[in-house]
């Protein structure tokens, strides 16, 4: 079953001081899952520069971070024997412990690593996939003596413009009863699809995707990306697990097939100025019948004023902007994946 894209150009026609004509075009797009639009706007030429947090690393690391190594087994909260016998979940140099601030009934934070600065070139392939590991581990436990918490993500904000709170970096994996607004959404149009076309969307978007090439970024192992195609910020990364329908078909190989290529993902926004970003990996309900995936999009502040990057639009409207175009987006992130790929996957 193929996707369909669907979109409406609008054009603004207005005159400057010396009555000369100017068209601005407005394109507005149907996410082919949800039928929520989105828009591309305008680019005046916008850049980023991000920014460098090295000298207020310096100021929160060691004894004033809780995340450091020398305050880790210290200052964080234990969870119960059930989940743990130890108090915390530990994967290579991976540290995860209970949110002592929760967003759900059940709310780990997990650690990378004992570094307190790292910024998204400095992130490893291990690092990452021992973090997601000592998530898998979380939720497979959660589940296991909580069956009511079938609701369960992996949420990660990089740095403050993102709404991270501490430098050290670290990711919220949450399972819960109530799905939020995203997971019940796309729950109801997946199942909605599939009832229409006998199909999962996210592997018939998956290859939608792939055999129009607009949007594809590429594919190592299990893991595919592409850009969205009404996206939800400036870029917006989809990763597909196609052959994962629950969190337990998820192997350490396919954990580190995705390490190994959000590293392209990386490279990509650091090209655009881009150095904070929200990303969610939706672990779908089992009966549900539909792939894992991942949604990443960068964070930023604009102009002398650092604005932000949301506004009434985003916010009230719920209607996403971006000045960029995804299929140039993903024309760069597809070059730098076959490089990288090249060279190192």
């Amino acid at each position: 079953m193929e996707v369909s894209f669907q979109k409406v150009i609008e054009w603004f026609t207005f005159y400057d001081g010396e009555g000369k004509q100017i068209k601005r075009k407005t394109e507005v797009r149907i996410d082919p899952l949800t039928g929520e639009s989105s828009r591309l706007v305008f680019d005046p030429g916008t850049t980023f520069t991000p920014p460098d947090y090295t000298e207020v690393a310096q100021q929160t690391e060691g004894v004033n971070c809780p995340f450091c190594p020398e305050n880790i087994l210290k200052m964080t909260p234990v969870f119960p024997k059930e989940i743990s016998e130890s108090g915390r979940i530990f994967a290579g140099e991976a540290i995860l412990f209970p949110n002592l601030f929760p967003y759900s009934k059940h709310n780990g934070v997990v650690t990378f690593s004992g570094n307190h600065y790292v910024k998204l070139d400095e992130f490893t392939p291990l690092m990452i996939k021992d973090a997601f590991i000592a998530c898998q581990t979380y939720i497979k436990r959660v589940m296991l003596h909580d069956s009511r918490a079938k609701y369960a993500s992996i949420n990660w904000n990089y740095l403050p413009y993102s709404g991270g709170s501490i430098i050290h970096p670290h990711m919220h994996v949450i399972v819960s009863e109530s799905p939020t607004n995203y997971q019940s959404k796309i729950q109801t149009e997946v199942e909605i699809f599939e009832a229409r076309y006998g199909a999962n969307y996210f592997t018939s978007l998956y290859e939608t995707e792939k055999k129009l090439g607009e949007r594809w970024i590429g594919e190592h192992g299990n893991v595919a990306w592409i850009h969205a195609f009404a996206p939800k910020s400036h870029n917006d990364f989809i990763a597909i697990f196609p052959k994962a329908m629950s969190i337990h078909d998820v192997s350490e190989n396919d954990w580190l097939d995705f390490s190994e290529s959000i590293q392209s993902i990386f490279a990509v926004l650091k090209e655009q100025g881009f150095s904070s970003f929200n990303m969610t990996l939706i672990l779908p309900d089992e009966s549900s019948g539909t792939s894992l995936h991942v949604r990443l999009i960068p964070r930023f502040t604009i102009g002398m004023l650092e604005t932000s990057d949301m506004n009434f639009f985003q916010v009230l409207h719920q209607e996403p902007l971006t000045y960029k175009i995804p299929e140039k987006i993903a024309e760069k992130a597809r070059n730098l994946f076959l490089k990288s790929k090249k060279s190192s996957f």
